[in-house]
């Protein structure tokens, strides 16, 4: 029989056998594809915003760590290169703000003769002084100045404690243990710089008055010149000395005398601007760089000086002990202009022109615009010159 006429189903030439899906079933496996899909892109987003949040994160603490490293180089260059001690705590307050939450800020160091802290400080920092332990607070129970958070960290040099660096925050949980890394490297940079302005005042500074010692003073005075010089500037020396000093260690011994120009130290260091310079010149004798100040200019310091020290009243055992200073000035380029000792010698015989005409009182060395005794005496004196 042939092939073609026996109703049997036959395929065109080229069509595979197999299922054929409906409209029906193409619908629900379009959808169910659009589904997939759906749910591959909800992912796909989540997981670029996973990665987003990451990234920043990353970049945020990449960013911290740069502000943090640049943070204590520039804190490690700038104390390390000041000498002077009242000027660390400053710098240190202020390289701290920008790395960390800082409402109150502390830095205490600790005295060579009495071992007190200076500030003291309060009981969280004494506990960092005497346990010698870095200290993170994240909720300060009942702070009465609503502070909450603290940071501490011991200055620590040769295996000795020296003070203590402290910042505190009034946001609770403001710290974490990276913050504490930090302020840590912070104190030890700090311990450094502390001590080595303390060797540099032991080697400059005269431990009875508080002043710098000659060889430092002159120094100065030869730097000070010699810019004077080169810019056409000015500068005036005043040259001062306790007037019956003698008098004092011979009637009330040698103690009196001491507390006497440790108080007269301390007179002129208080009423001396941020660029003047004193310094001990010798026994009860003291000597003041005045920079960019003329003749006329270093009179009112001048008499300022001779009313402080007027004014001070020593106790030795229940007894009052009083002095006064005769003081002589002299200026460049008014009374010389070749070598600072010159200024040095005008100033020198401006106050023994002083202590001649009477004591406690200024006088200026002879020159083209000044006095030779420029203020009455404040009270009589009828003891000798001394």
């Amino acid at each position: 029989m042939h092939p073609a006429k026996t109703g049997v189903g036959l395929c065109p030439v080229g069509v595979q056998d197999g299922p054929i899906l409906s409209p029906i079933d193409s619908m629900f496996l379009g959808a169910a594809l659009a589904a997939i899909l759906a749910v591959l892109l909800v992912l796909s987003v989540r997981r670029q915003r996973r990665l987003g949040t990451a990234l920043r994160v990353a970049e945020d603490a990449l960013e911290r760590r740069t502000t943090e490293l640049a943070t204590l180089h520039a804190l490690g260059r700038e104390i390390l290169a000041t000498l002077d001690p009242a000027k660390i705590a400053p710098i240190v307050e202020r390289e701290c703000r920008k790395v960390l939450e800082v409402d109150r800020f502390f830095l205490g160091v600790v005295d060579r003769d009495t071992r007190e802290l200076t500030p003291p400080g309060d009981a969280l920092v004494r506990s960092v002084l005497r346990d010698r332990r870095e200290l993170l607070v994240d909720d300060l129970p009942g702070s009465p100045d609503g502070l909450r958070s603290a940071l501490a960290a011991p200055l620590i040099f040769e295996d000795t404690v020296i003070g203590v660096l402290a910042v505190q925050s009034r946001a609770p949980g403001a710290y974490d243990p990276a913050n504490l890394v930090l302020l840590a490297t912070m104190a030890q940079q700090v311990a450094v710089a502390v001590e080595n302005a303390r060797h540099h005042a032991l080697a400059t500074t005269d431990s009875l008055t508080g002043l710098y010692l000659r060889d430092a003073f002159f120094r100065r005075l030869k730097e000070e010149h010699a810019r004077a010089r080169r810019y056409d500037g000015v500068y005036a020396v005043l040259m001062i000395d306790l007037d019956g000093f003698k008098g004092i260690n011979d009637r009330d011994g040698h103690l009196a005398g001491d507390r006497t120009l440790r108080a007269a130290g301390a007179a002129i260091r208080a009423r001396l601007r941020g660029a003047d310079l004193a310094c001990r010149y010798g026994g009860d004798e003291f000597c003041v760089l005045l920079p960019e100040t003329d003749l006329p200019g270093a009179r009112p310091i001048a008499e300022r000086l001779r009313e402080a020290i007027a004014e001070l009243v020593v106790d030795v055992d229940g007894s009052a002990v009083r002095t006064s200073a005769s003081i002589g000035i002299s200026a460049y380029p008014d009374h010389g202009g070749a070598d600072p000792r010159t200024l040095l010698l005008r100033a020198d015989q401006a106050l023994y022109e002083a202590k001649r005409a009477g004591r406690d009182r200024v006088a200026a060395a002879p020159g083209s615009h000044s006095q030779d005794v420029l203020n009455v005496p404040a009270r009589a004196r009828t003891e000798g010159l001394g």
